[in-house]
């Protein structure tokens, strides 16, 4: 789908105070250019960076684009006290954040509920994201997925915060031995089954070895059904980079690229890219120059014209620059060895302040296209106590075609809105 996408203008005046000043070089290569936004953060704006208080909540760990609607959204499994004469009782529910996509500017907080109750439990709301059909959708950590089943849900009033439960995701009895707590979930495809099948994964963050899950939707079903390679929802995975990793640790996030091939990142392990046969496709060994600090967990593929890139945490908060994430040009058919390191963003780190143990640096991506066909990616960073910003990396010349002279806007940014007539 082409889509007219964000476009960049030397007339418009840059809030100096909300972006990254870096001048970030065009790739020679291929020509690509690489553009910060806005950014709100410890390292380049700390007064601005304390006006959204929800970075300093640990609870609030991932964020996604919606594009379609113009919006980020951060999940958080926002910690409530309610009071019978003195005496305290805490739960949580599910809220999402809602930040304005070409600003960053924050637009509300909206508690998220289900058949009319609201969303509750530790961690509730622990990852957000954005299916292939445009559907937003949250799941909650779970310590046992077979003891402890969860919902995935499907956002579906953006004023009230009402949501449908659209799967359960458990383990049957016969693969209790394969259990194990999950943090991150990623989903493939459209998630109400309407215009295509799904794919629901995650990697367990603690167990005695690495498990996978992989839940299936045919496209027209309702029922989430096992793996039809597999026979089973869950695996186990015995090849990992560094090799003879007993588990993933803490924080493990999982990135579905298509329906063969999956990343996952693990607090003892590197970014390493599978096939659905569990086996190695692609890893860090064939790139030991560019691997990042084992522990900052958090990767995502994206293409622009016949190139594929990664963008991976690079490092965490104990090491200056921290909370960086670096960007890299695959090698022909997504190999990693002849990887090129383009830029890390941003330069200079998000901050340096400990997460409290969550791990995840949340990054997603965003492709678009403008009226000649040139595409670009929209790249959002965010790590919970450090800070957030959003990057275009795009062909030169990206919309150049319809660029306005003198626009400013209520918050002075270098992003023109989308002009929605010009398909």
């Amino acid at each position: 789908m082409s889509i007219v996408g964000l476009l960049f203008s030397t007339n418009v005046i840059a809030n100096s105070t909300n972006i990254d000043d870096y001048i970030y070089n065009t790739d020679n290569e291929t020509g690509i250019t690489c553009k910060n936004l806005w950014i709100f953060d410890r390292v380049h704006n700390l007064e601005a960076y304390y006006e959204f208080p929800f970075v300093e909540d640990v609870n609030a760990r991932t964020a996604t684009i919606d594009y379609n609607r113009g919006k980020i959204y951060i999940s958080n499994s926002k910690q409530v006290y309610t009071y019978e004469g003195d005496d305290a009782t805490t739960k949580y529910v599910a809220h999402l954040i809602i930040l304005d996509l070409y600003t960053g500017r924050f637009e509300k907080e909206l508690p998220l509920t289900c058949d009319g109750i609201a969303i509750t439990g530790l961690l509730c709301a622990n990852q957000v994201g954005t299916d292939d059909a445009g559907n937003v959708w949250i799941c909650g950590y779970t310590k046992d997925i077979s003891t402890n089943p969860t919902k995935l849900y499907m956002v579906k009033n953006f004023d009230t915060g009402e949501c449908e439960a659209v799967a359960d995701l458990s383990l049957p009895s016969n693969e209790s031995a394969s259990s194990g707590r999950i943090d991150c979930w990623d989903v493939f495809g459209d998630i109400t089954g309407e215009t295509s099948g799904a794919v629901c994964m995650a990697a367990t963050s603690s167990s005695d070895k690495c498990y996978l899950y992989r839940w299936e939707l045919a496209k027209g079903a309702s029922k989430w059904i096992a793996n039809s390679t597999w026979g089973t929802i869950s695996k186990e995975i015995t090849e990992t980079y560094p090799s003879g990793q007993a588990t993933w640790g803490t924080g493990a996030t999982l990135n579905i690229i298509n329906d063969e091939l999956f990343y996952v990142d693990g607090f003892y392990t590197y970014p390493t890219l599978y096939n659905t046969s569990l086996k190695i496709v692609e890893s860090f060994a064939s790139a030991t120059n560019l691997a990042p600090d084992k522990g900052c967990n958090g990767i995502d593929e994206f293409t622009i014209k016949e190139n594929k890139y990664i963008a991976y945490a690079e490092t965490q908060y104990i090491i200056t620059p921290g909370c960086r994430v670096n960007i890299c040009q695959l090698g022909e058919n997504r190999s990693f060895e002849g990887m090129r390191h383009l830029w890390s963003v941003p330069e200079t780190g998000l901050g340096n302040v400990s997460d409290a143990g969550t791990r995840i640096h949340s990054i997603d991506t965003y492709k678009v296209s403008d009226k000649n066909g040139k595409e670009g990616v929209y790249l959002l960073t965010y790590k919970v106590k450090n800070g957030f910003g959003l990057y275009f990396i795009a062909e030169k010349g990206f919309g150049e075609e319809i660029l306005v002279d003198s626009i400013e806007f209520e918050y002075e940014s270098v992003a023109i809105k989308p002009n929605e007539t010009l398909q």
